[in-house]
């Protein structure tokens, strides 16, 4: 994940890579693409935020939780928190983006859009107009919204899914790749297939 993260920027973003900050209890080395990997707790000493931004680059792990989290220290620390808009991208000027969020290459995202923050979204992806989608959310490859839906937190849409218009996706929801929502979902869900089934598991229960 960071791998693929720190080729965007280094390729496609006007920002010079410095380093990479892990928990200090997930560090396995010094050194990850030939730059220094520094324990996150003391992150802000070698890399100060007067000097410094920060790219949360952490996946779909926890609901999310993780991503947010590490989102939220970096903000106290005192973080800016920047975009990456892949050059193939089309993100109209009329819509809303937060910080910390990635928009893959080929995804467009249509005016009157509003994306929260820290909200990554895989290539070739479409987000159709006036759809509103929460913070800290994981879209993966070509995720297609119609206008007006509604993504809540914390959530999940697998690649290829379906988000019909209209749709309300509450908060900490799973959507399984290649599903098709035409049902609004309640906080929790996790739904599979096409037309979309929902699941007797609540997301936190997902290993």
């Amino acid at each position: 994940m960071a791998r693929g993260r720190y080729v965007n920027f280094k390729n496609h973003s006007n920002y010079q890579v410095v380093a990479f900050t892990v928990d200090r209890e997930s560090l396995t080395g010094d050194r990850f693409c030939e730059l220094p990997v520094i324990p996150f707790d003391i992150v802000k000493n070698a890399y100060p935020p007067e000097t410094h931004k920060m790219f949360i680059a952490v996946g779909y792990v926890g609901n999310n939780k993780i991503r947010k989290d590490r989102y939220l220290r970096a903000k106290e620390m005192g973080y800016q928190l920047p975009n990456f808009i892949h050059p193939t991208a089309i993100v109209e000027p009329e819509s809303l983006l937060g910080d910390n969020c990635e928009i893959g290459e080929y995804t467009v995202i249509s005016p009157t859009a509003k994306i929260g923050n820290n909200v990554l979204i895989g290539g070739g992806s479409i987000i159709a107009e006036d759809v509103v989608i929460g913070d800290h959310c994981y879209l993966s490859g070509a995720v297609a919204i119609a206008g007006y839906a509604s993504i809540g937190s914390c959530c999940y849409l697998g690649m290829g899914s379906i988000i019909r218009n209209k749709i309300s996706i509450g908060n900490d929801c799973v959507i399984g790749a290649g599903a098709l929502m035409l049902e609004n979902a309640e906080d929790g869900s996790v739904y599979m297939g096409g037309p979309a089934t929902l699941l007797p598991i609540s997301s936190d229960k997902l290993p």
